[in-house]
């Protein structure tokens, strides 16, 4: 017999593992709402730009809070612990959606913690500062949409993400869409709605697209900032800081806190829990005060009638 002669087998090849940035691009690509994928390609761009060609198995727990806690902001200062905590909570979604995908087998996010964050009550513009900032803007378009967040309390991205056919100018009503892709019914208030009509009418009253709409198409978020920042120039916090776009609604809520049953306000504002909607009746002890007063000399004029 002769000899036997090796005869050469291929070994298998082990697939590619996926990296980091293909992993972001694969989970961006998912059927994402337009805000949540913005917010999450924000975030994924600065991770990729750190470990984007490294597989994603290789990425250490460590790693990754050095990454986090590097975070700096565009002029070199560390980020605030809720833009942190944002970063936090998008590389979690991430890690945990490709181990449901069978692309990782653990978490590295598993054995970090977010940073906590203080009680911060909400901060509400004074009524000076309302009128002061509403009485420089001429423009309709920036009326109508700094009028919405103002009298009904939406987020900007919220009022952002508006077309014409989710507003009823005739009932007062729109529909939105919030956070966790739940929609809600919102109520136009009453400077709001002829602000709205002055606006749409001006634009030749389009029936579809988008209701805050600018030269390239939908009105962007930087943009709607910039307005905001042009229009409450020299306004300020009681702490010297300049007053945001979002405390526009936060005065929303404060104006109400107190007059409102807590679980309508709640509902107004699309807020999931109640200890959200609770935090404005602390900063307005002044209106909770109020309330309770009249619900008491209301509720005893109706015993002494009974009696």
């Amino acid at each position: 017999m002769g000899k036997c002669q090796a005869r050469a087998v291929p070994l298998p090849v082990a697939p590619a593992e996926m990296t980091v940035e293909e992993a972001c691009e694969a989970f961006l690509g998912r059927d994402l709402s337009p805000n949540t994928c913005r917010n999450f390609r924000s975030d994924l761009r600065r991770f990729c730009r750190a470990f984007g060609r490294r597989p994603v198995s290789s990425i250490a727990p460590q790693e990754i809070r050095d990454y986090l806690d590097g975070l700096t902001t565009r002029t070199g200062e560390p980020v605030s612990t809720e833009t942190h905590n944002r970063h936090f909570g998008t590389l979690g979604n991430l890690f945990s959606w490709l181990i449901r995908q069978g692309e990782a087998e653990s978490n590295p996010m598993a054995t970090l913690e977010r940073r906590r964050i203080g009680d911060r009550l909400p901060r509400p513009m004074s009524p000076e500062q309302i009128e002061a900032f509403f009485s420089r803007i001429q423009d309709l378009r920036d009326r109508a949409l700094f009028s919405l967040l103002y009298r009904s309390g939406l987020r900007i991205e919220e009022a952002l993400s508006l077309d014409v056919g989710d507003v009823n100018s005739e009932d007062g009503t729109f529909r939105v869409i919030g956070k966790g892709n739940s929609e809600r019914v919102g109520y136009l208030g009453e400077e709001t709605k002829p602000l709205l009509r002055r606006y749409l009418r001006a634009r030749g009253n389009p029936q579809s697209g988008p209701l805050f709409a600018s030269r390239q198409g939908r009105l962007s978020y930087p943009m709607a900032r910039i307005l905001f920042n042009r229009h409450a120039e020299g306004l300020t916090q009681p702490d010297g800081k300049p007053v945001t776009l979002h405390q526009l609604r936060h005065t929303f809520g404060t104006e109400r806190a107190g007059k409102l049953d807590a679980l309508v306000l709640r509902d107004l504002m699309g807020h999931k829990n109640i200890r959200t909607t609770m935090r404005y009746a602390q900063v307005n002890p002044e209106r909770t005060r109020e309330a309770f007063q009249d619900f008491d000399r209301h509720h005893t004029r109706r015993l002494k009638k009974r009696r």
